[in-house]
């Protein structure tokens, strides 16, 4: 009797022993493999993310394509070059169009170091009788850079309205930042009349974005067309 309760101890203590073992590893075990798997696996996805950032930064061909199409539509109407030339041909459209000449075209360029944005800031409210000291953070660099074009045109209304209708439908991305008009005193309004002629004092904006040539290998590329039976230097 006493060898088949010793053997019973015995079984019952490994059984025991085995339990334990078993509990141990569901509740301590396990859960630190799981934890470990899924850390790796978001290990993994961090550095794929990295990779794709750094490969983004490097230039547009690690893009997507979808991304690169996006950026290239960008890139028509501000790019990353100012390309006065680009915007004298859309301006000699307008004029085409309107049959309104302008009189000169004075370009003011920016610059990145002339164009930034102030952080947001937060100061606590002063106490009372304390010195209040302010401030001042960095400046933010701007991502779009104004040519601000000046101008003089003359012209009745209706080409004054088809020019700065038809502005808006150019490939640079142009807007109006002052208009200013002038009409010669005459004789009050008479039927079939000459029209009034008016002078226009316009200054237009476009944009440039110098931070878009990281997406791009090559450069901006200008069209022209050849002139034909003309020896020209340029060409």
């Amino acid at each position: 009797m006493s060898m088949l309760s010793s053997k019973r101890n015995q079984i019952i203590v490994a059984f025991i022993l085995a339990l334990a073992l078993v509990m141990v590893y569901i509740n301590f075990i396990s859960p630190l493999q799981s934890e470990k798997l899924s850390k790796e696996r978001l290990l993994i996805q961090k550095k794929q993310e990295l990779d794709d950032l750094n490969k983004r930064s490097a230039g547009g061909g690690a893009i997507g394509a979808a991304e690169q199409v996006s950026l290239s539509q960008t890139r028509i109407h501000v790019p990353e070059e100012p390309d006065v030339e680009g915007l004298i041909r859309e301006i000699r459209m307008l004029e085409v169009i309107t049959k309104m000449s302008l009189a000169s075209y004075n370009f003011e360029i920016g610059k990145a170091s002339d164009v930034v944005s102030k952080a947001p800031t937060s100061s606590p409210a002063p106490a009372k009788e304390s010195t209040t000291v302010t401030q001042v953070a960095p400046p933010m660099p701007s991502l779009a850079i104004p040519i601000k074009l000046n101008t003089t045109a003359k012209g009745d209304y209706a080409q004054i309205h088809r020019f700065l209708d038809e502005l808006q439908t150019t490939n640079r991305l142009m807007q109006i930042d002052k208009l200013t008009f002038a009409v010669k005193g005459g004789a009050p309004v008479k039927l079939n009349a000459l029209k009034r002629e008016i002078t226009v004092n316009v200054s237009v904006v476009s944009y440039y974005a110098p931070g878009l040539q990281k997406f791009f290998k090559n450069p901006l590329q200008v069209p022209y067309t050849k002139p034909a039976g003309k020896t020209n230097p340029v060409y």
